[in-house]
């Protein structure tokens, strides 16, 4: 991604990673929110910031599983731009902070993080692609399908329609019939 610093209001399907360069003890008290501070929050340098989109956790947890793995599997992230940093993702220690788009609720954003957050890396969702097969039975053809299809014979009409339509022409015949009296008598 070529500004990983600004998040506009649109933005969807990013992660942002971020190493958090302190000892494990201390992680916690920073990544801990409350309503007058959230260390976390004031180190990218952002006043919204939703606890709901955002993942903290210590790299030994998924060392088996693969952080690279987890990244493409677990989050969706694009595979072919996450294996080309695997070697890299799978080589950090200690905690890392994966912020999602929707952290940021809707809003712009200019992120501008401080010690102790170092961004790792930032990857796009992979991109739904739409399979290009080519249908060769008799009924995917079109002029198949157009000219066996049954046509369905139309439902009769009930009686309530036939005399609301009896009942509106009357109305509409009595409305011209006391026009054309007014505009005579005028």
């Amino acid at each position: 991604m070529d500004d990983w610093r600004h998040v506009t209001g649109n933005e969807r399907g990013v992660l942002r990673v971020f190493a958090i360069d302190l000892p494990a003890a201390e992680v916690a008290a920073f990544t801990a929110e409350s309503t007058a501070a959230w260390p976390l929050r004031d180190a990218l340098g952002v006043t919204t910031l939703d606890h709901e989109f955002v993942e903290v956790f210590d790299l030994d947890t998924i060392r088996t599983y693969g952080f690279a793995r987890y990244l493409s599997d677990a989050n969706g992230m694009d595979d072919a731009e996450v294996t080309a940093d695997a070697a890299m993702l799978d080589g950090l220690t200690g905690h890392v902070a994966i912020v999602s788009s929707n952290a940021f609720g809707g809003q712009a954003a200019t992120l501008s993080p401080s010690a102790p957050l170092r961004l790792v890396a930032t990857y796009r969702a992979e991109r739904a692609t739409t399979p290009t097969e080519t249908l060769h039975a008799a009924t995917a053809k079109r002029e198949s399908a157009v000219t066996d299809a049954p046509t369905a014979p139309k439902p009769p009409r009930s009686e309530a329609a036939t005399g609301g339509r009896i009942a509106l022409y009357a109305l509409l015949a009595a409305a011209a019939l006391v026009l054309l009296m007014i505009w005579i008598a005028g």
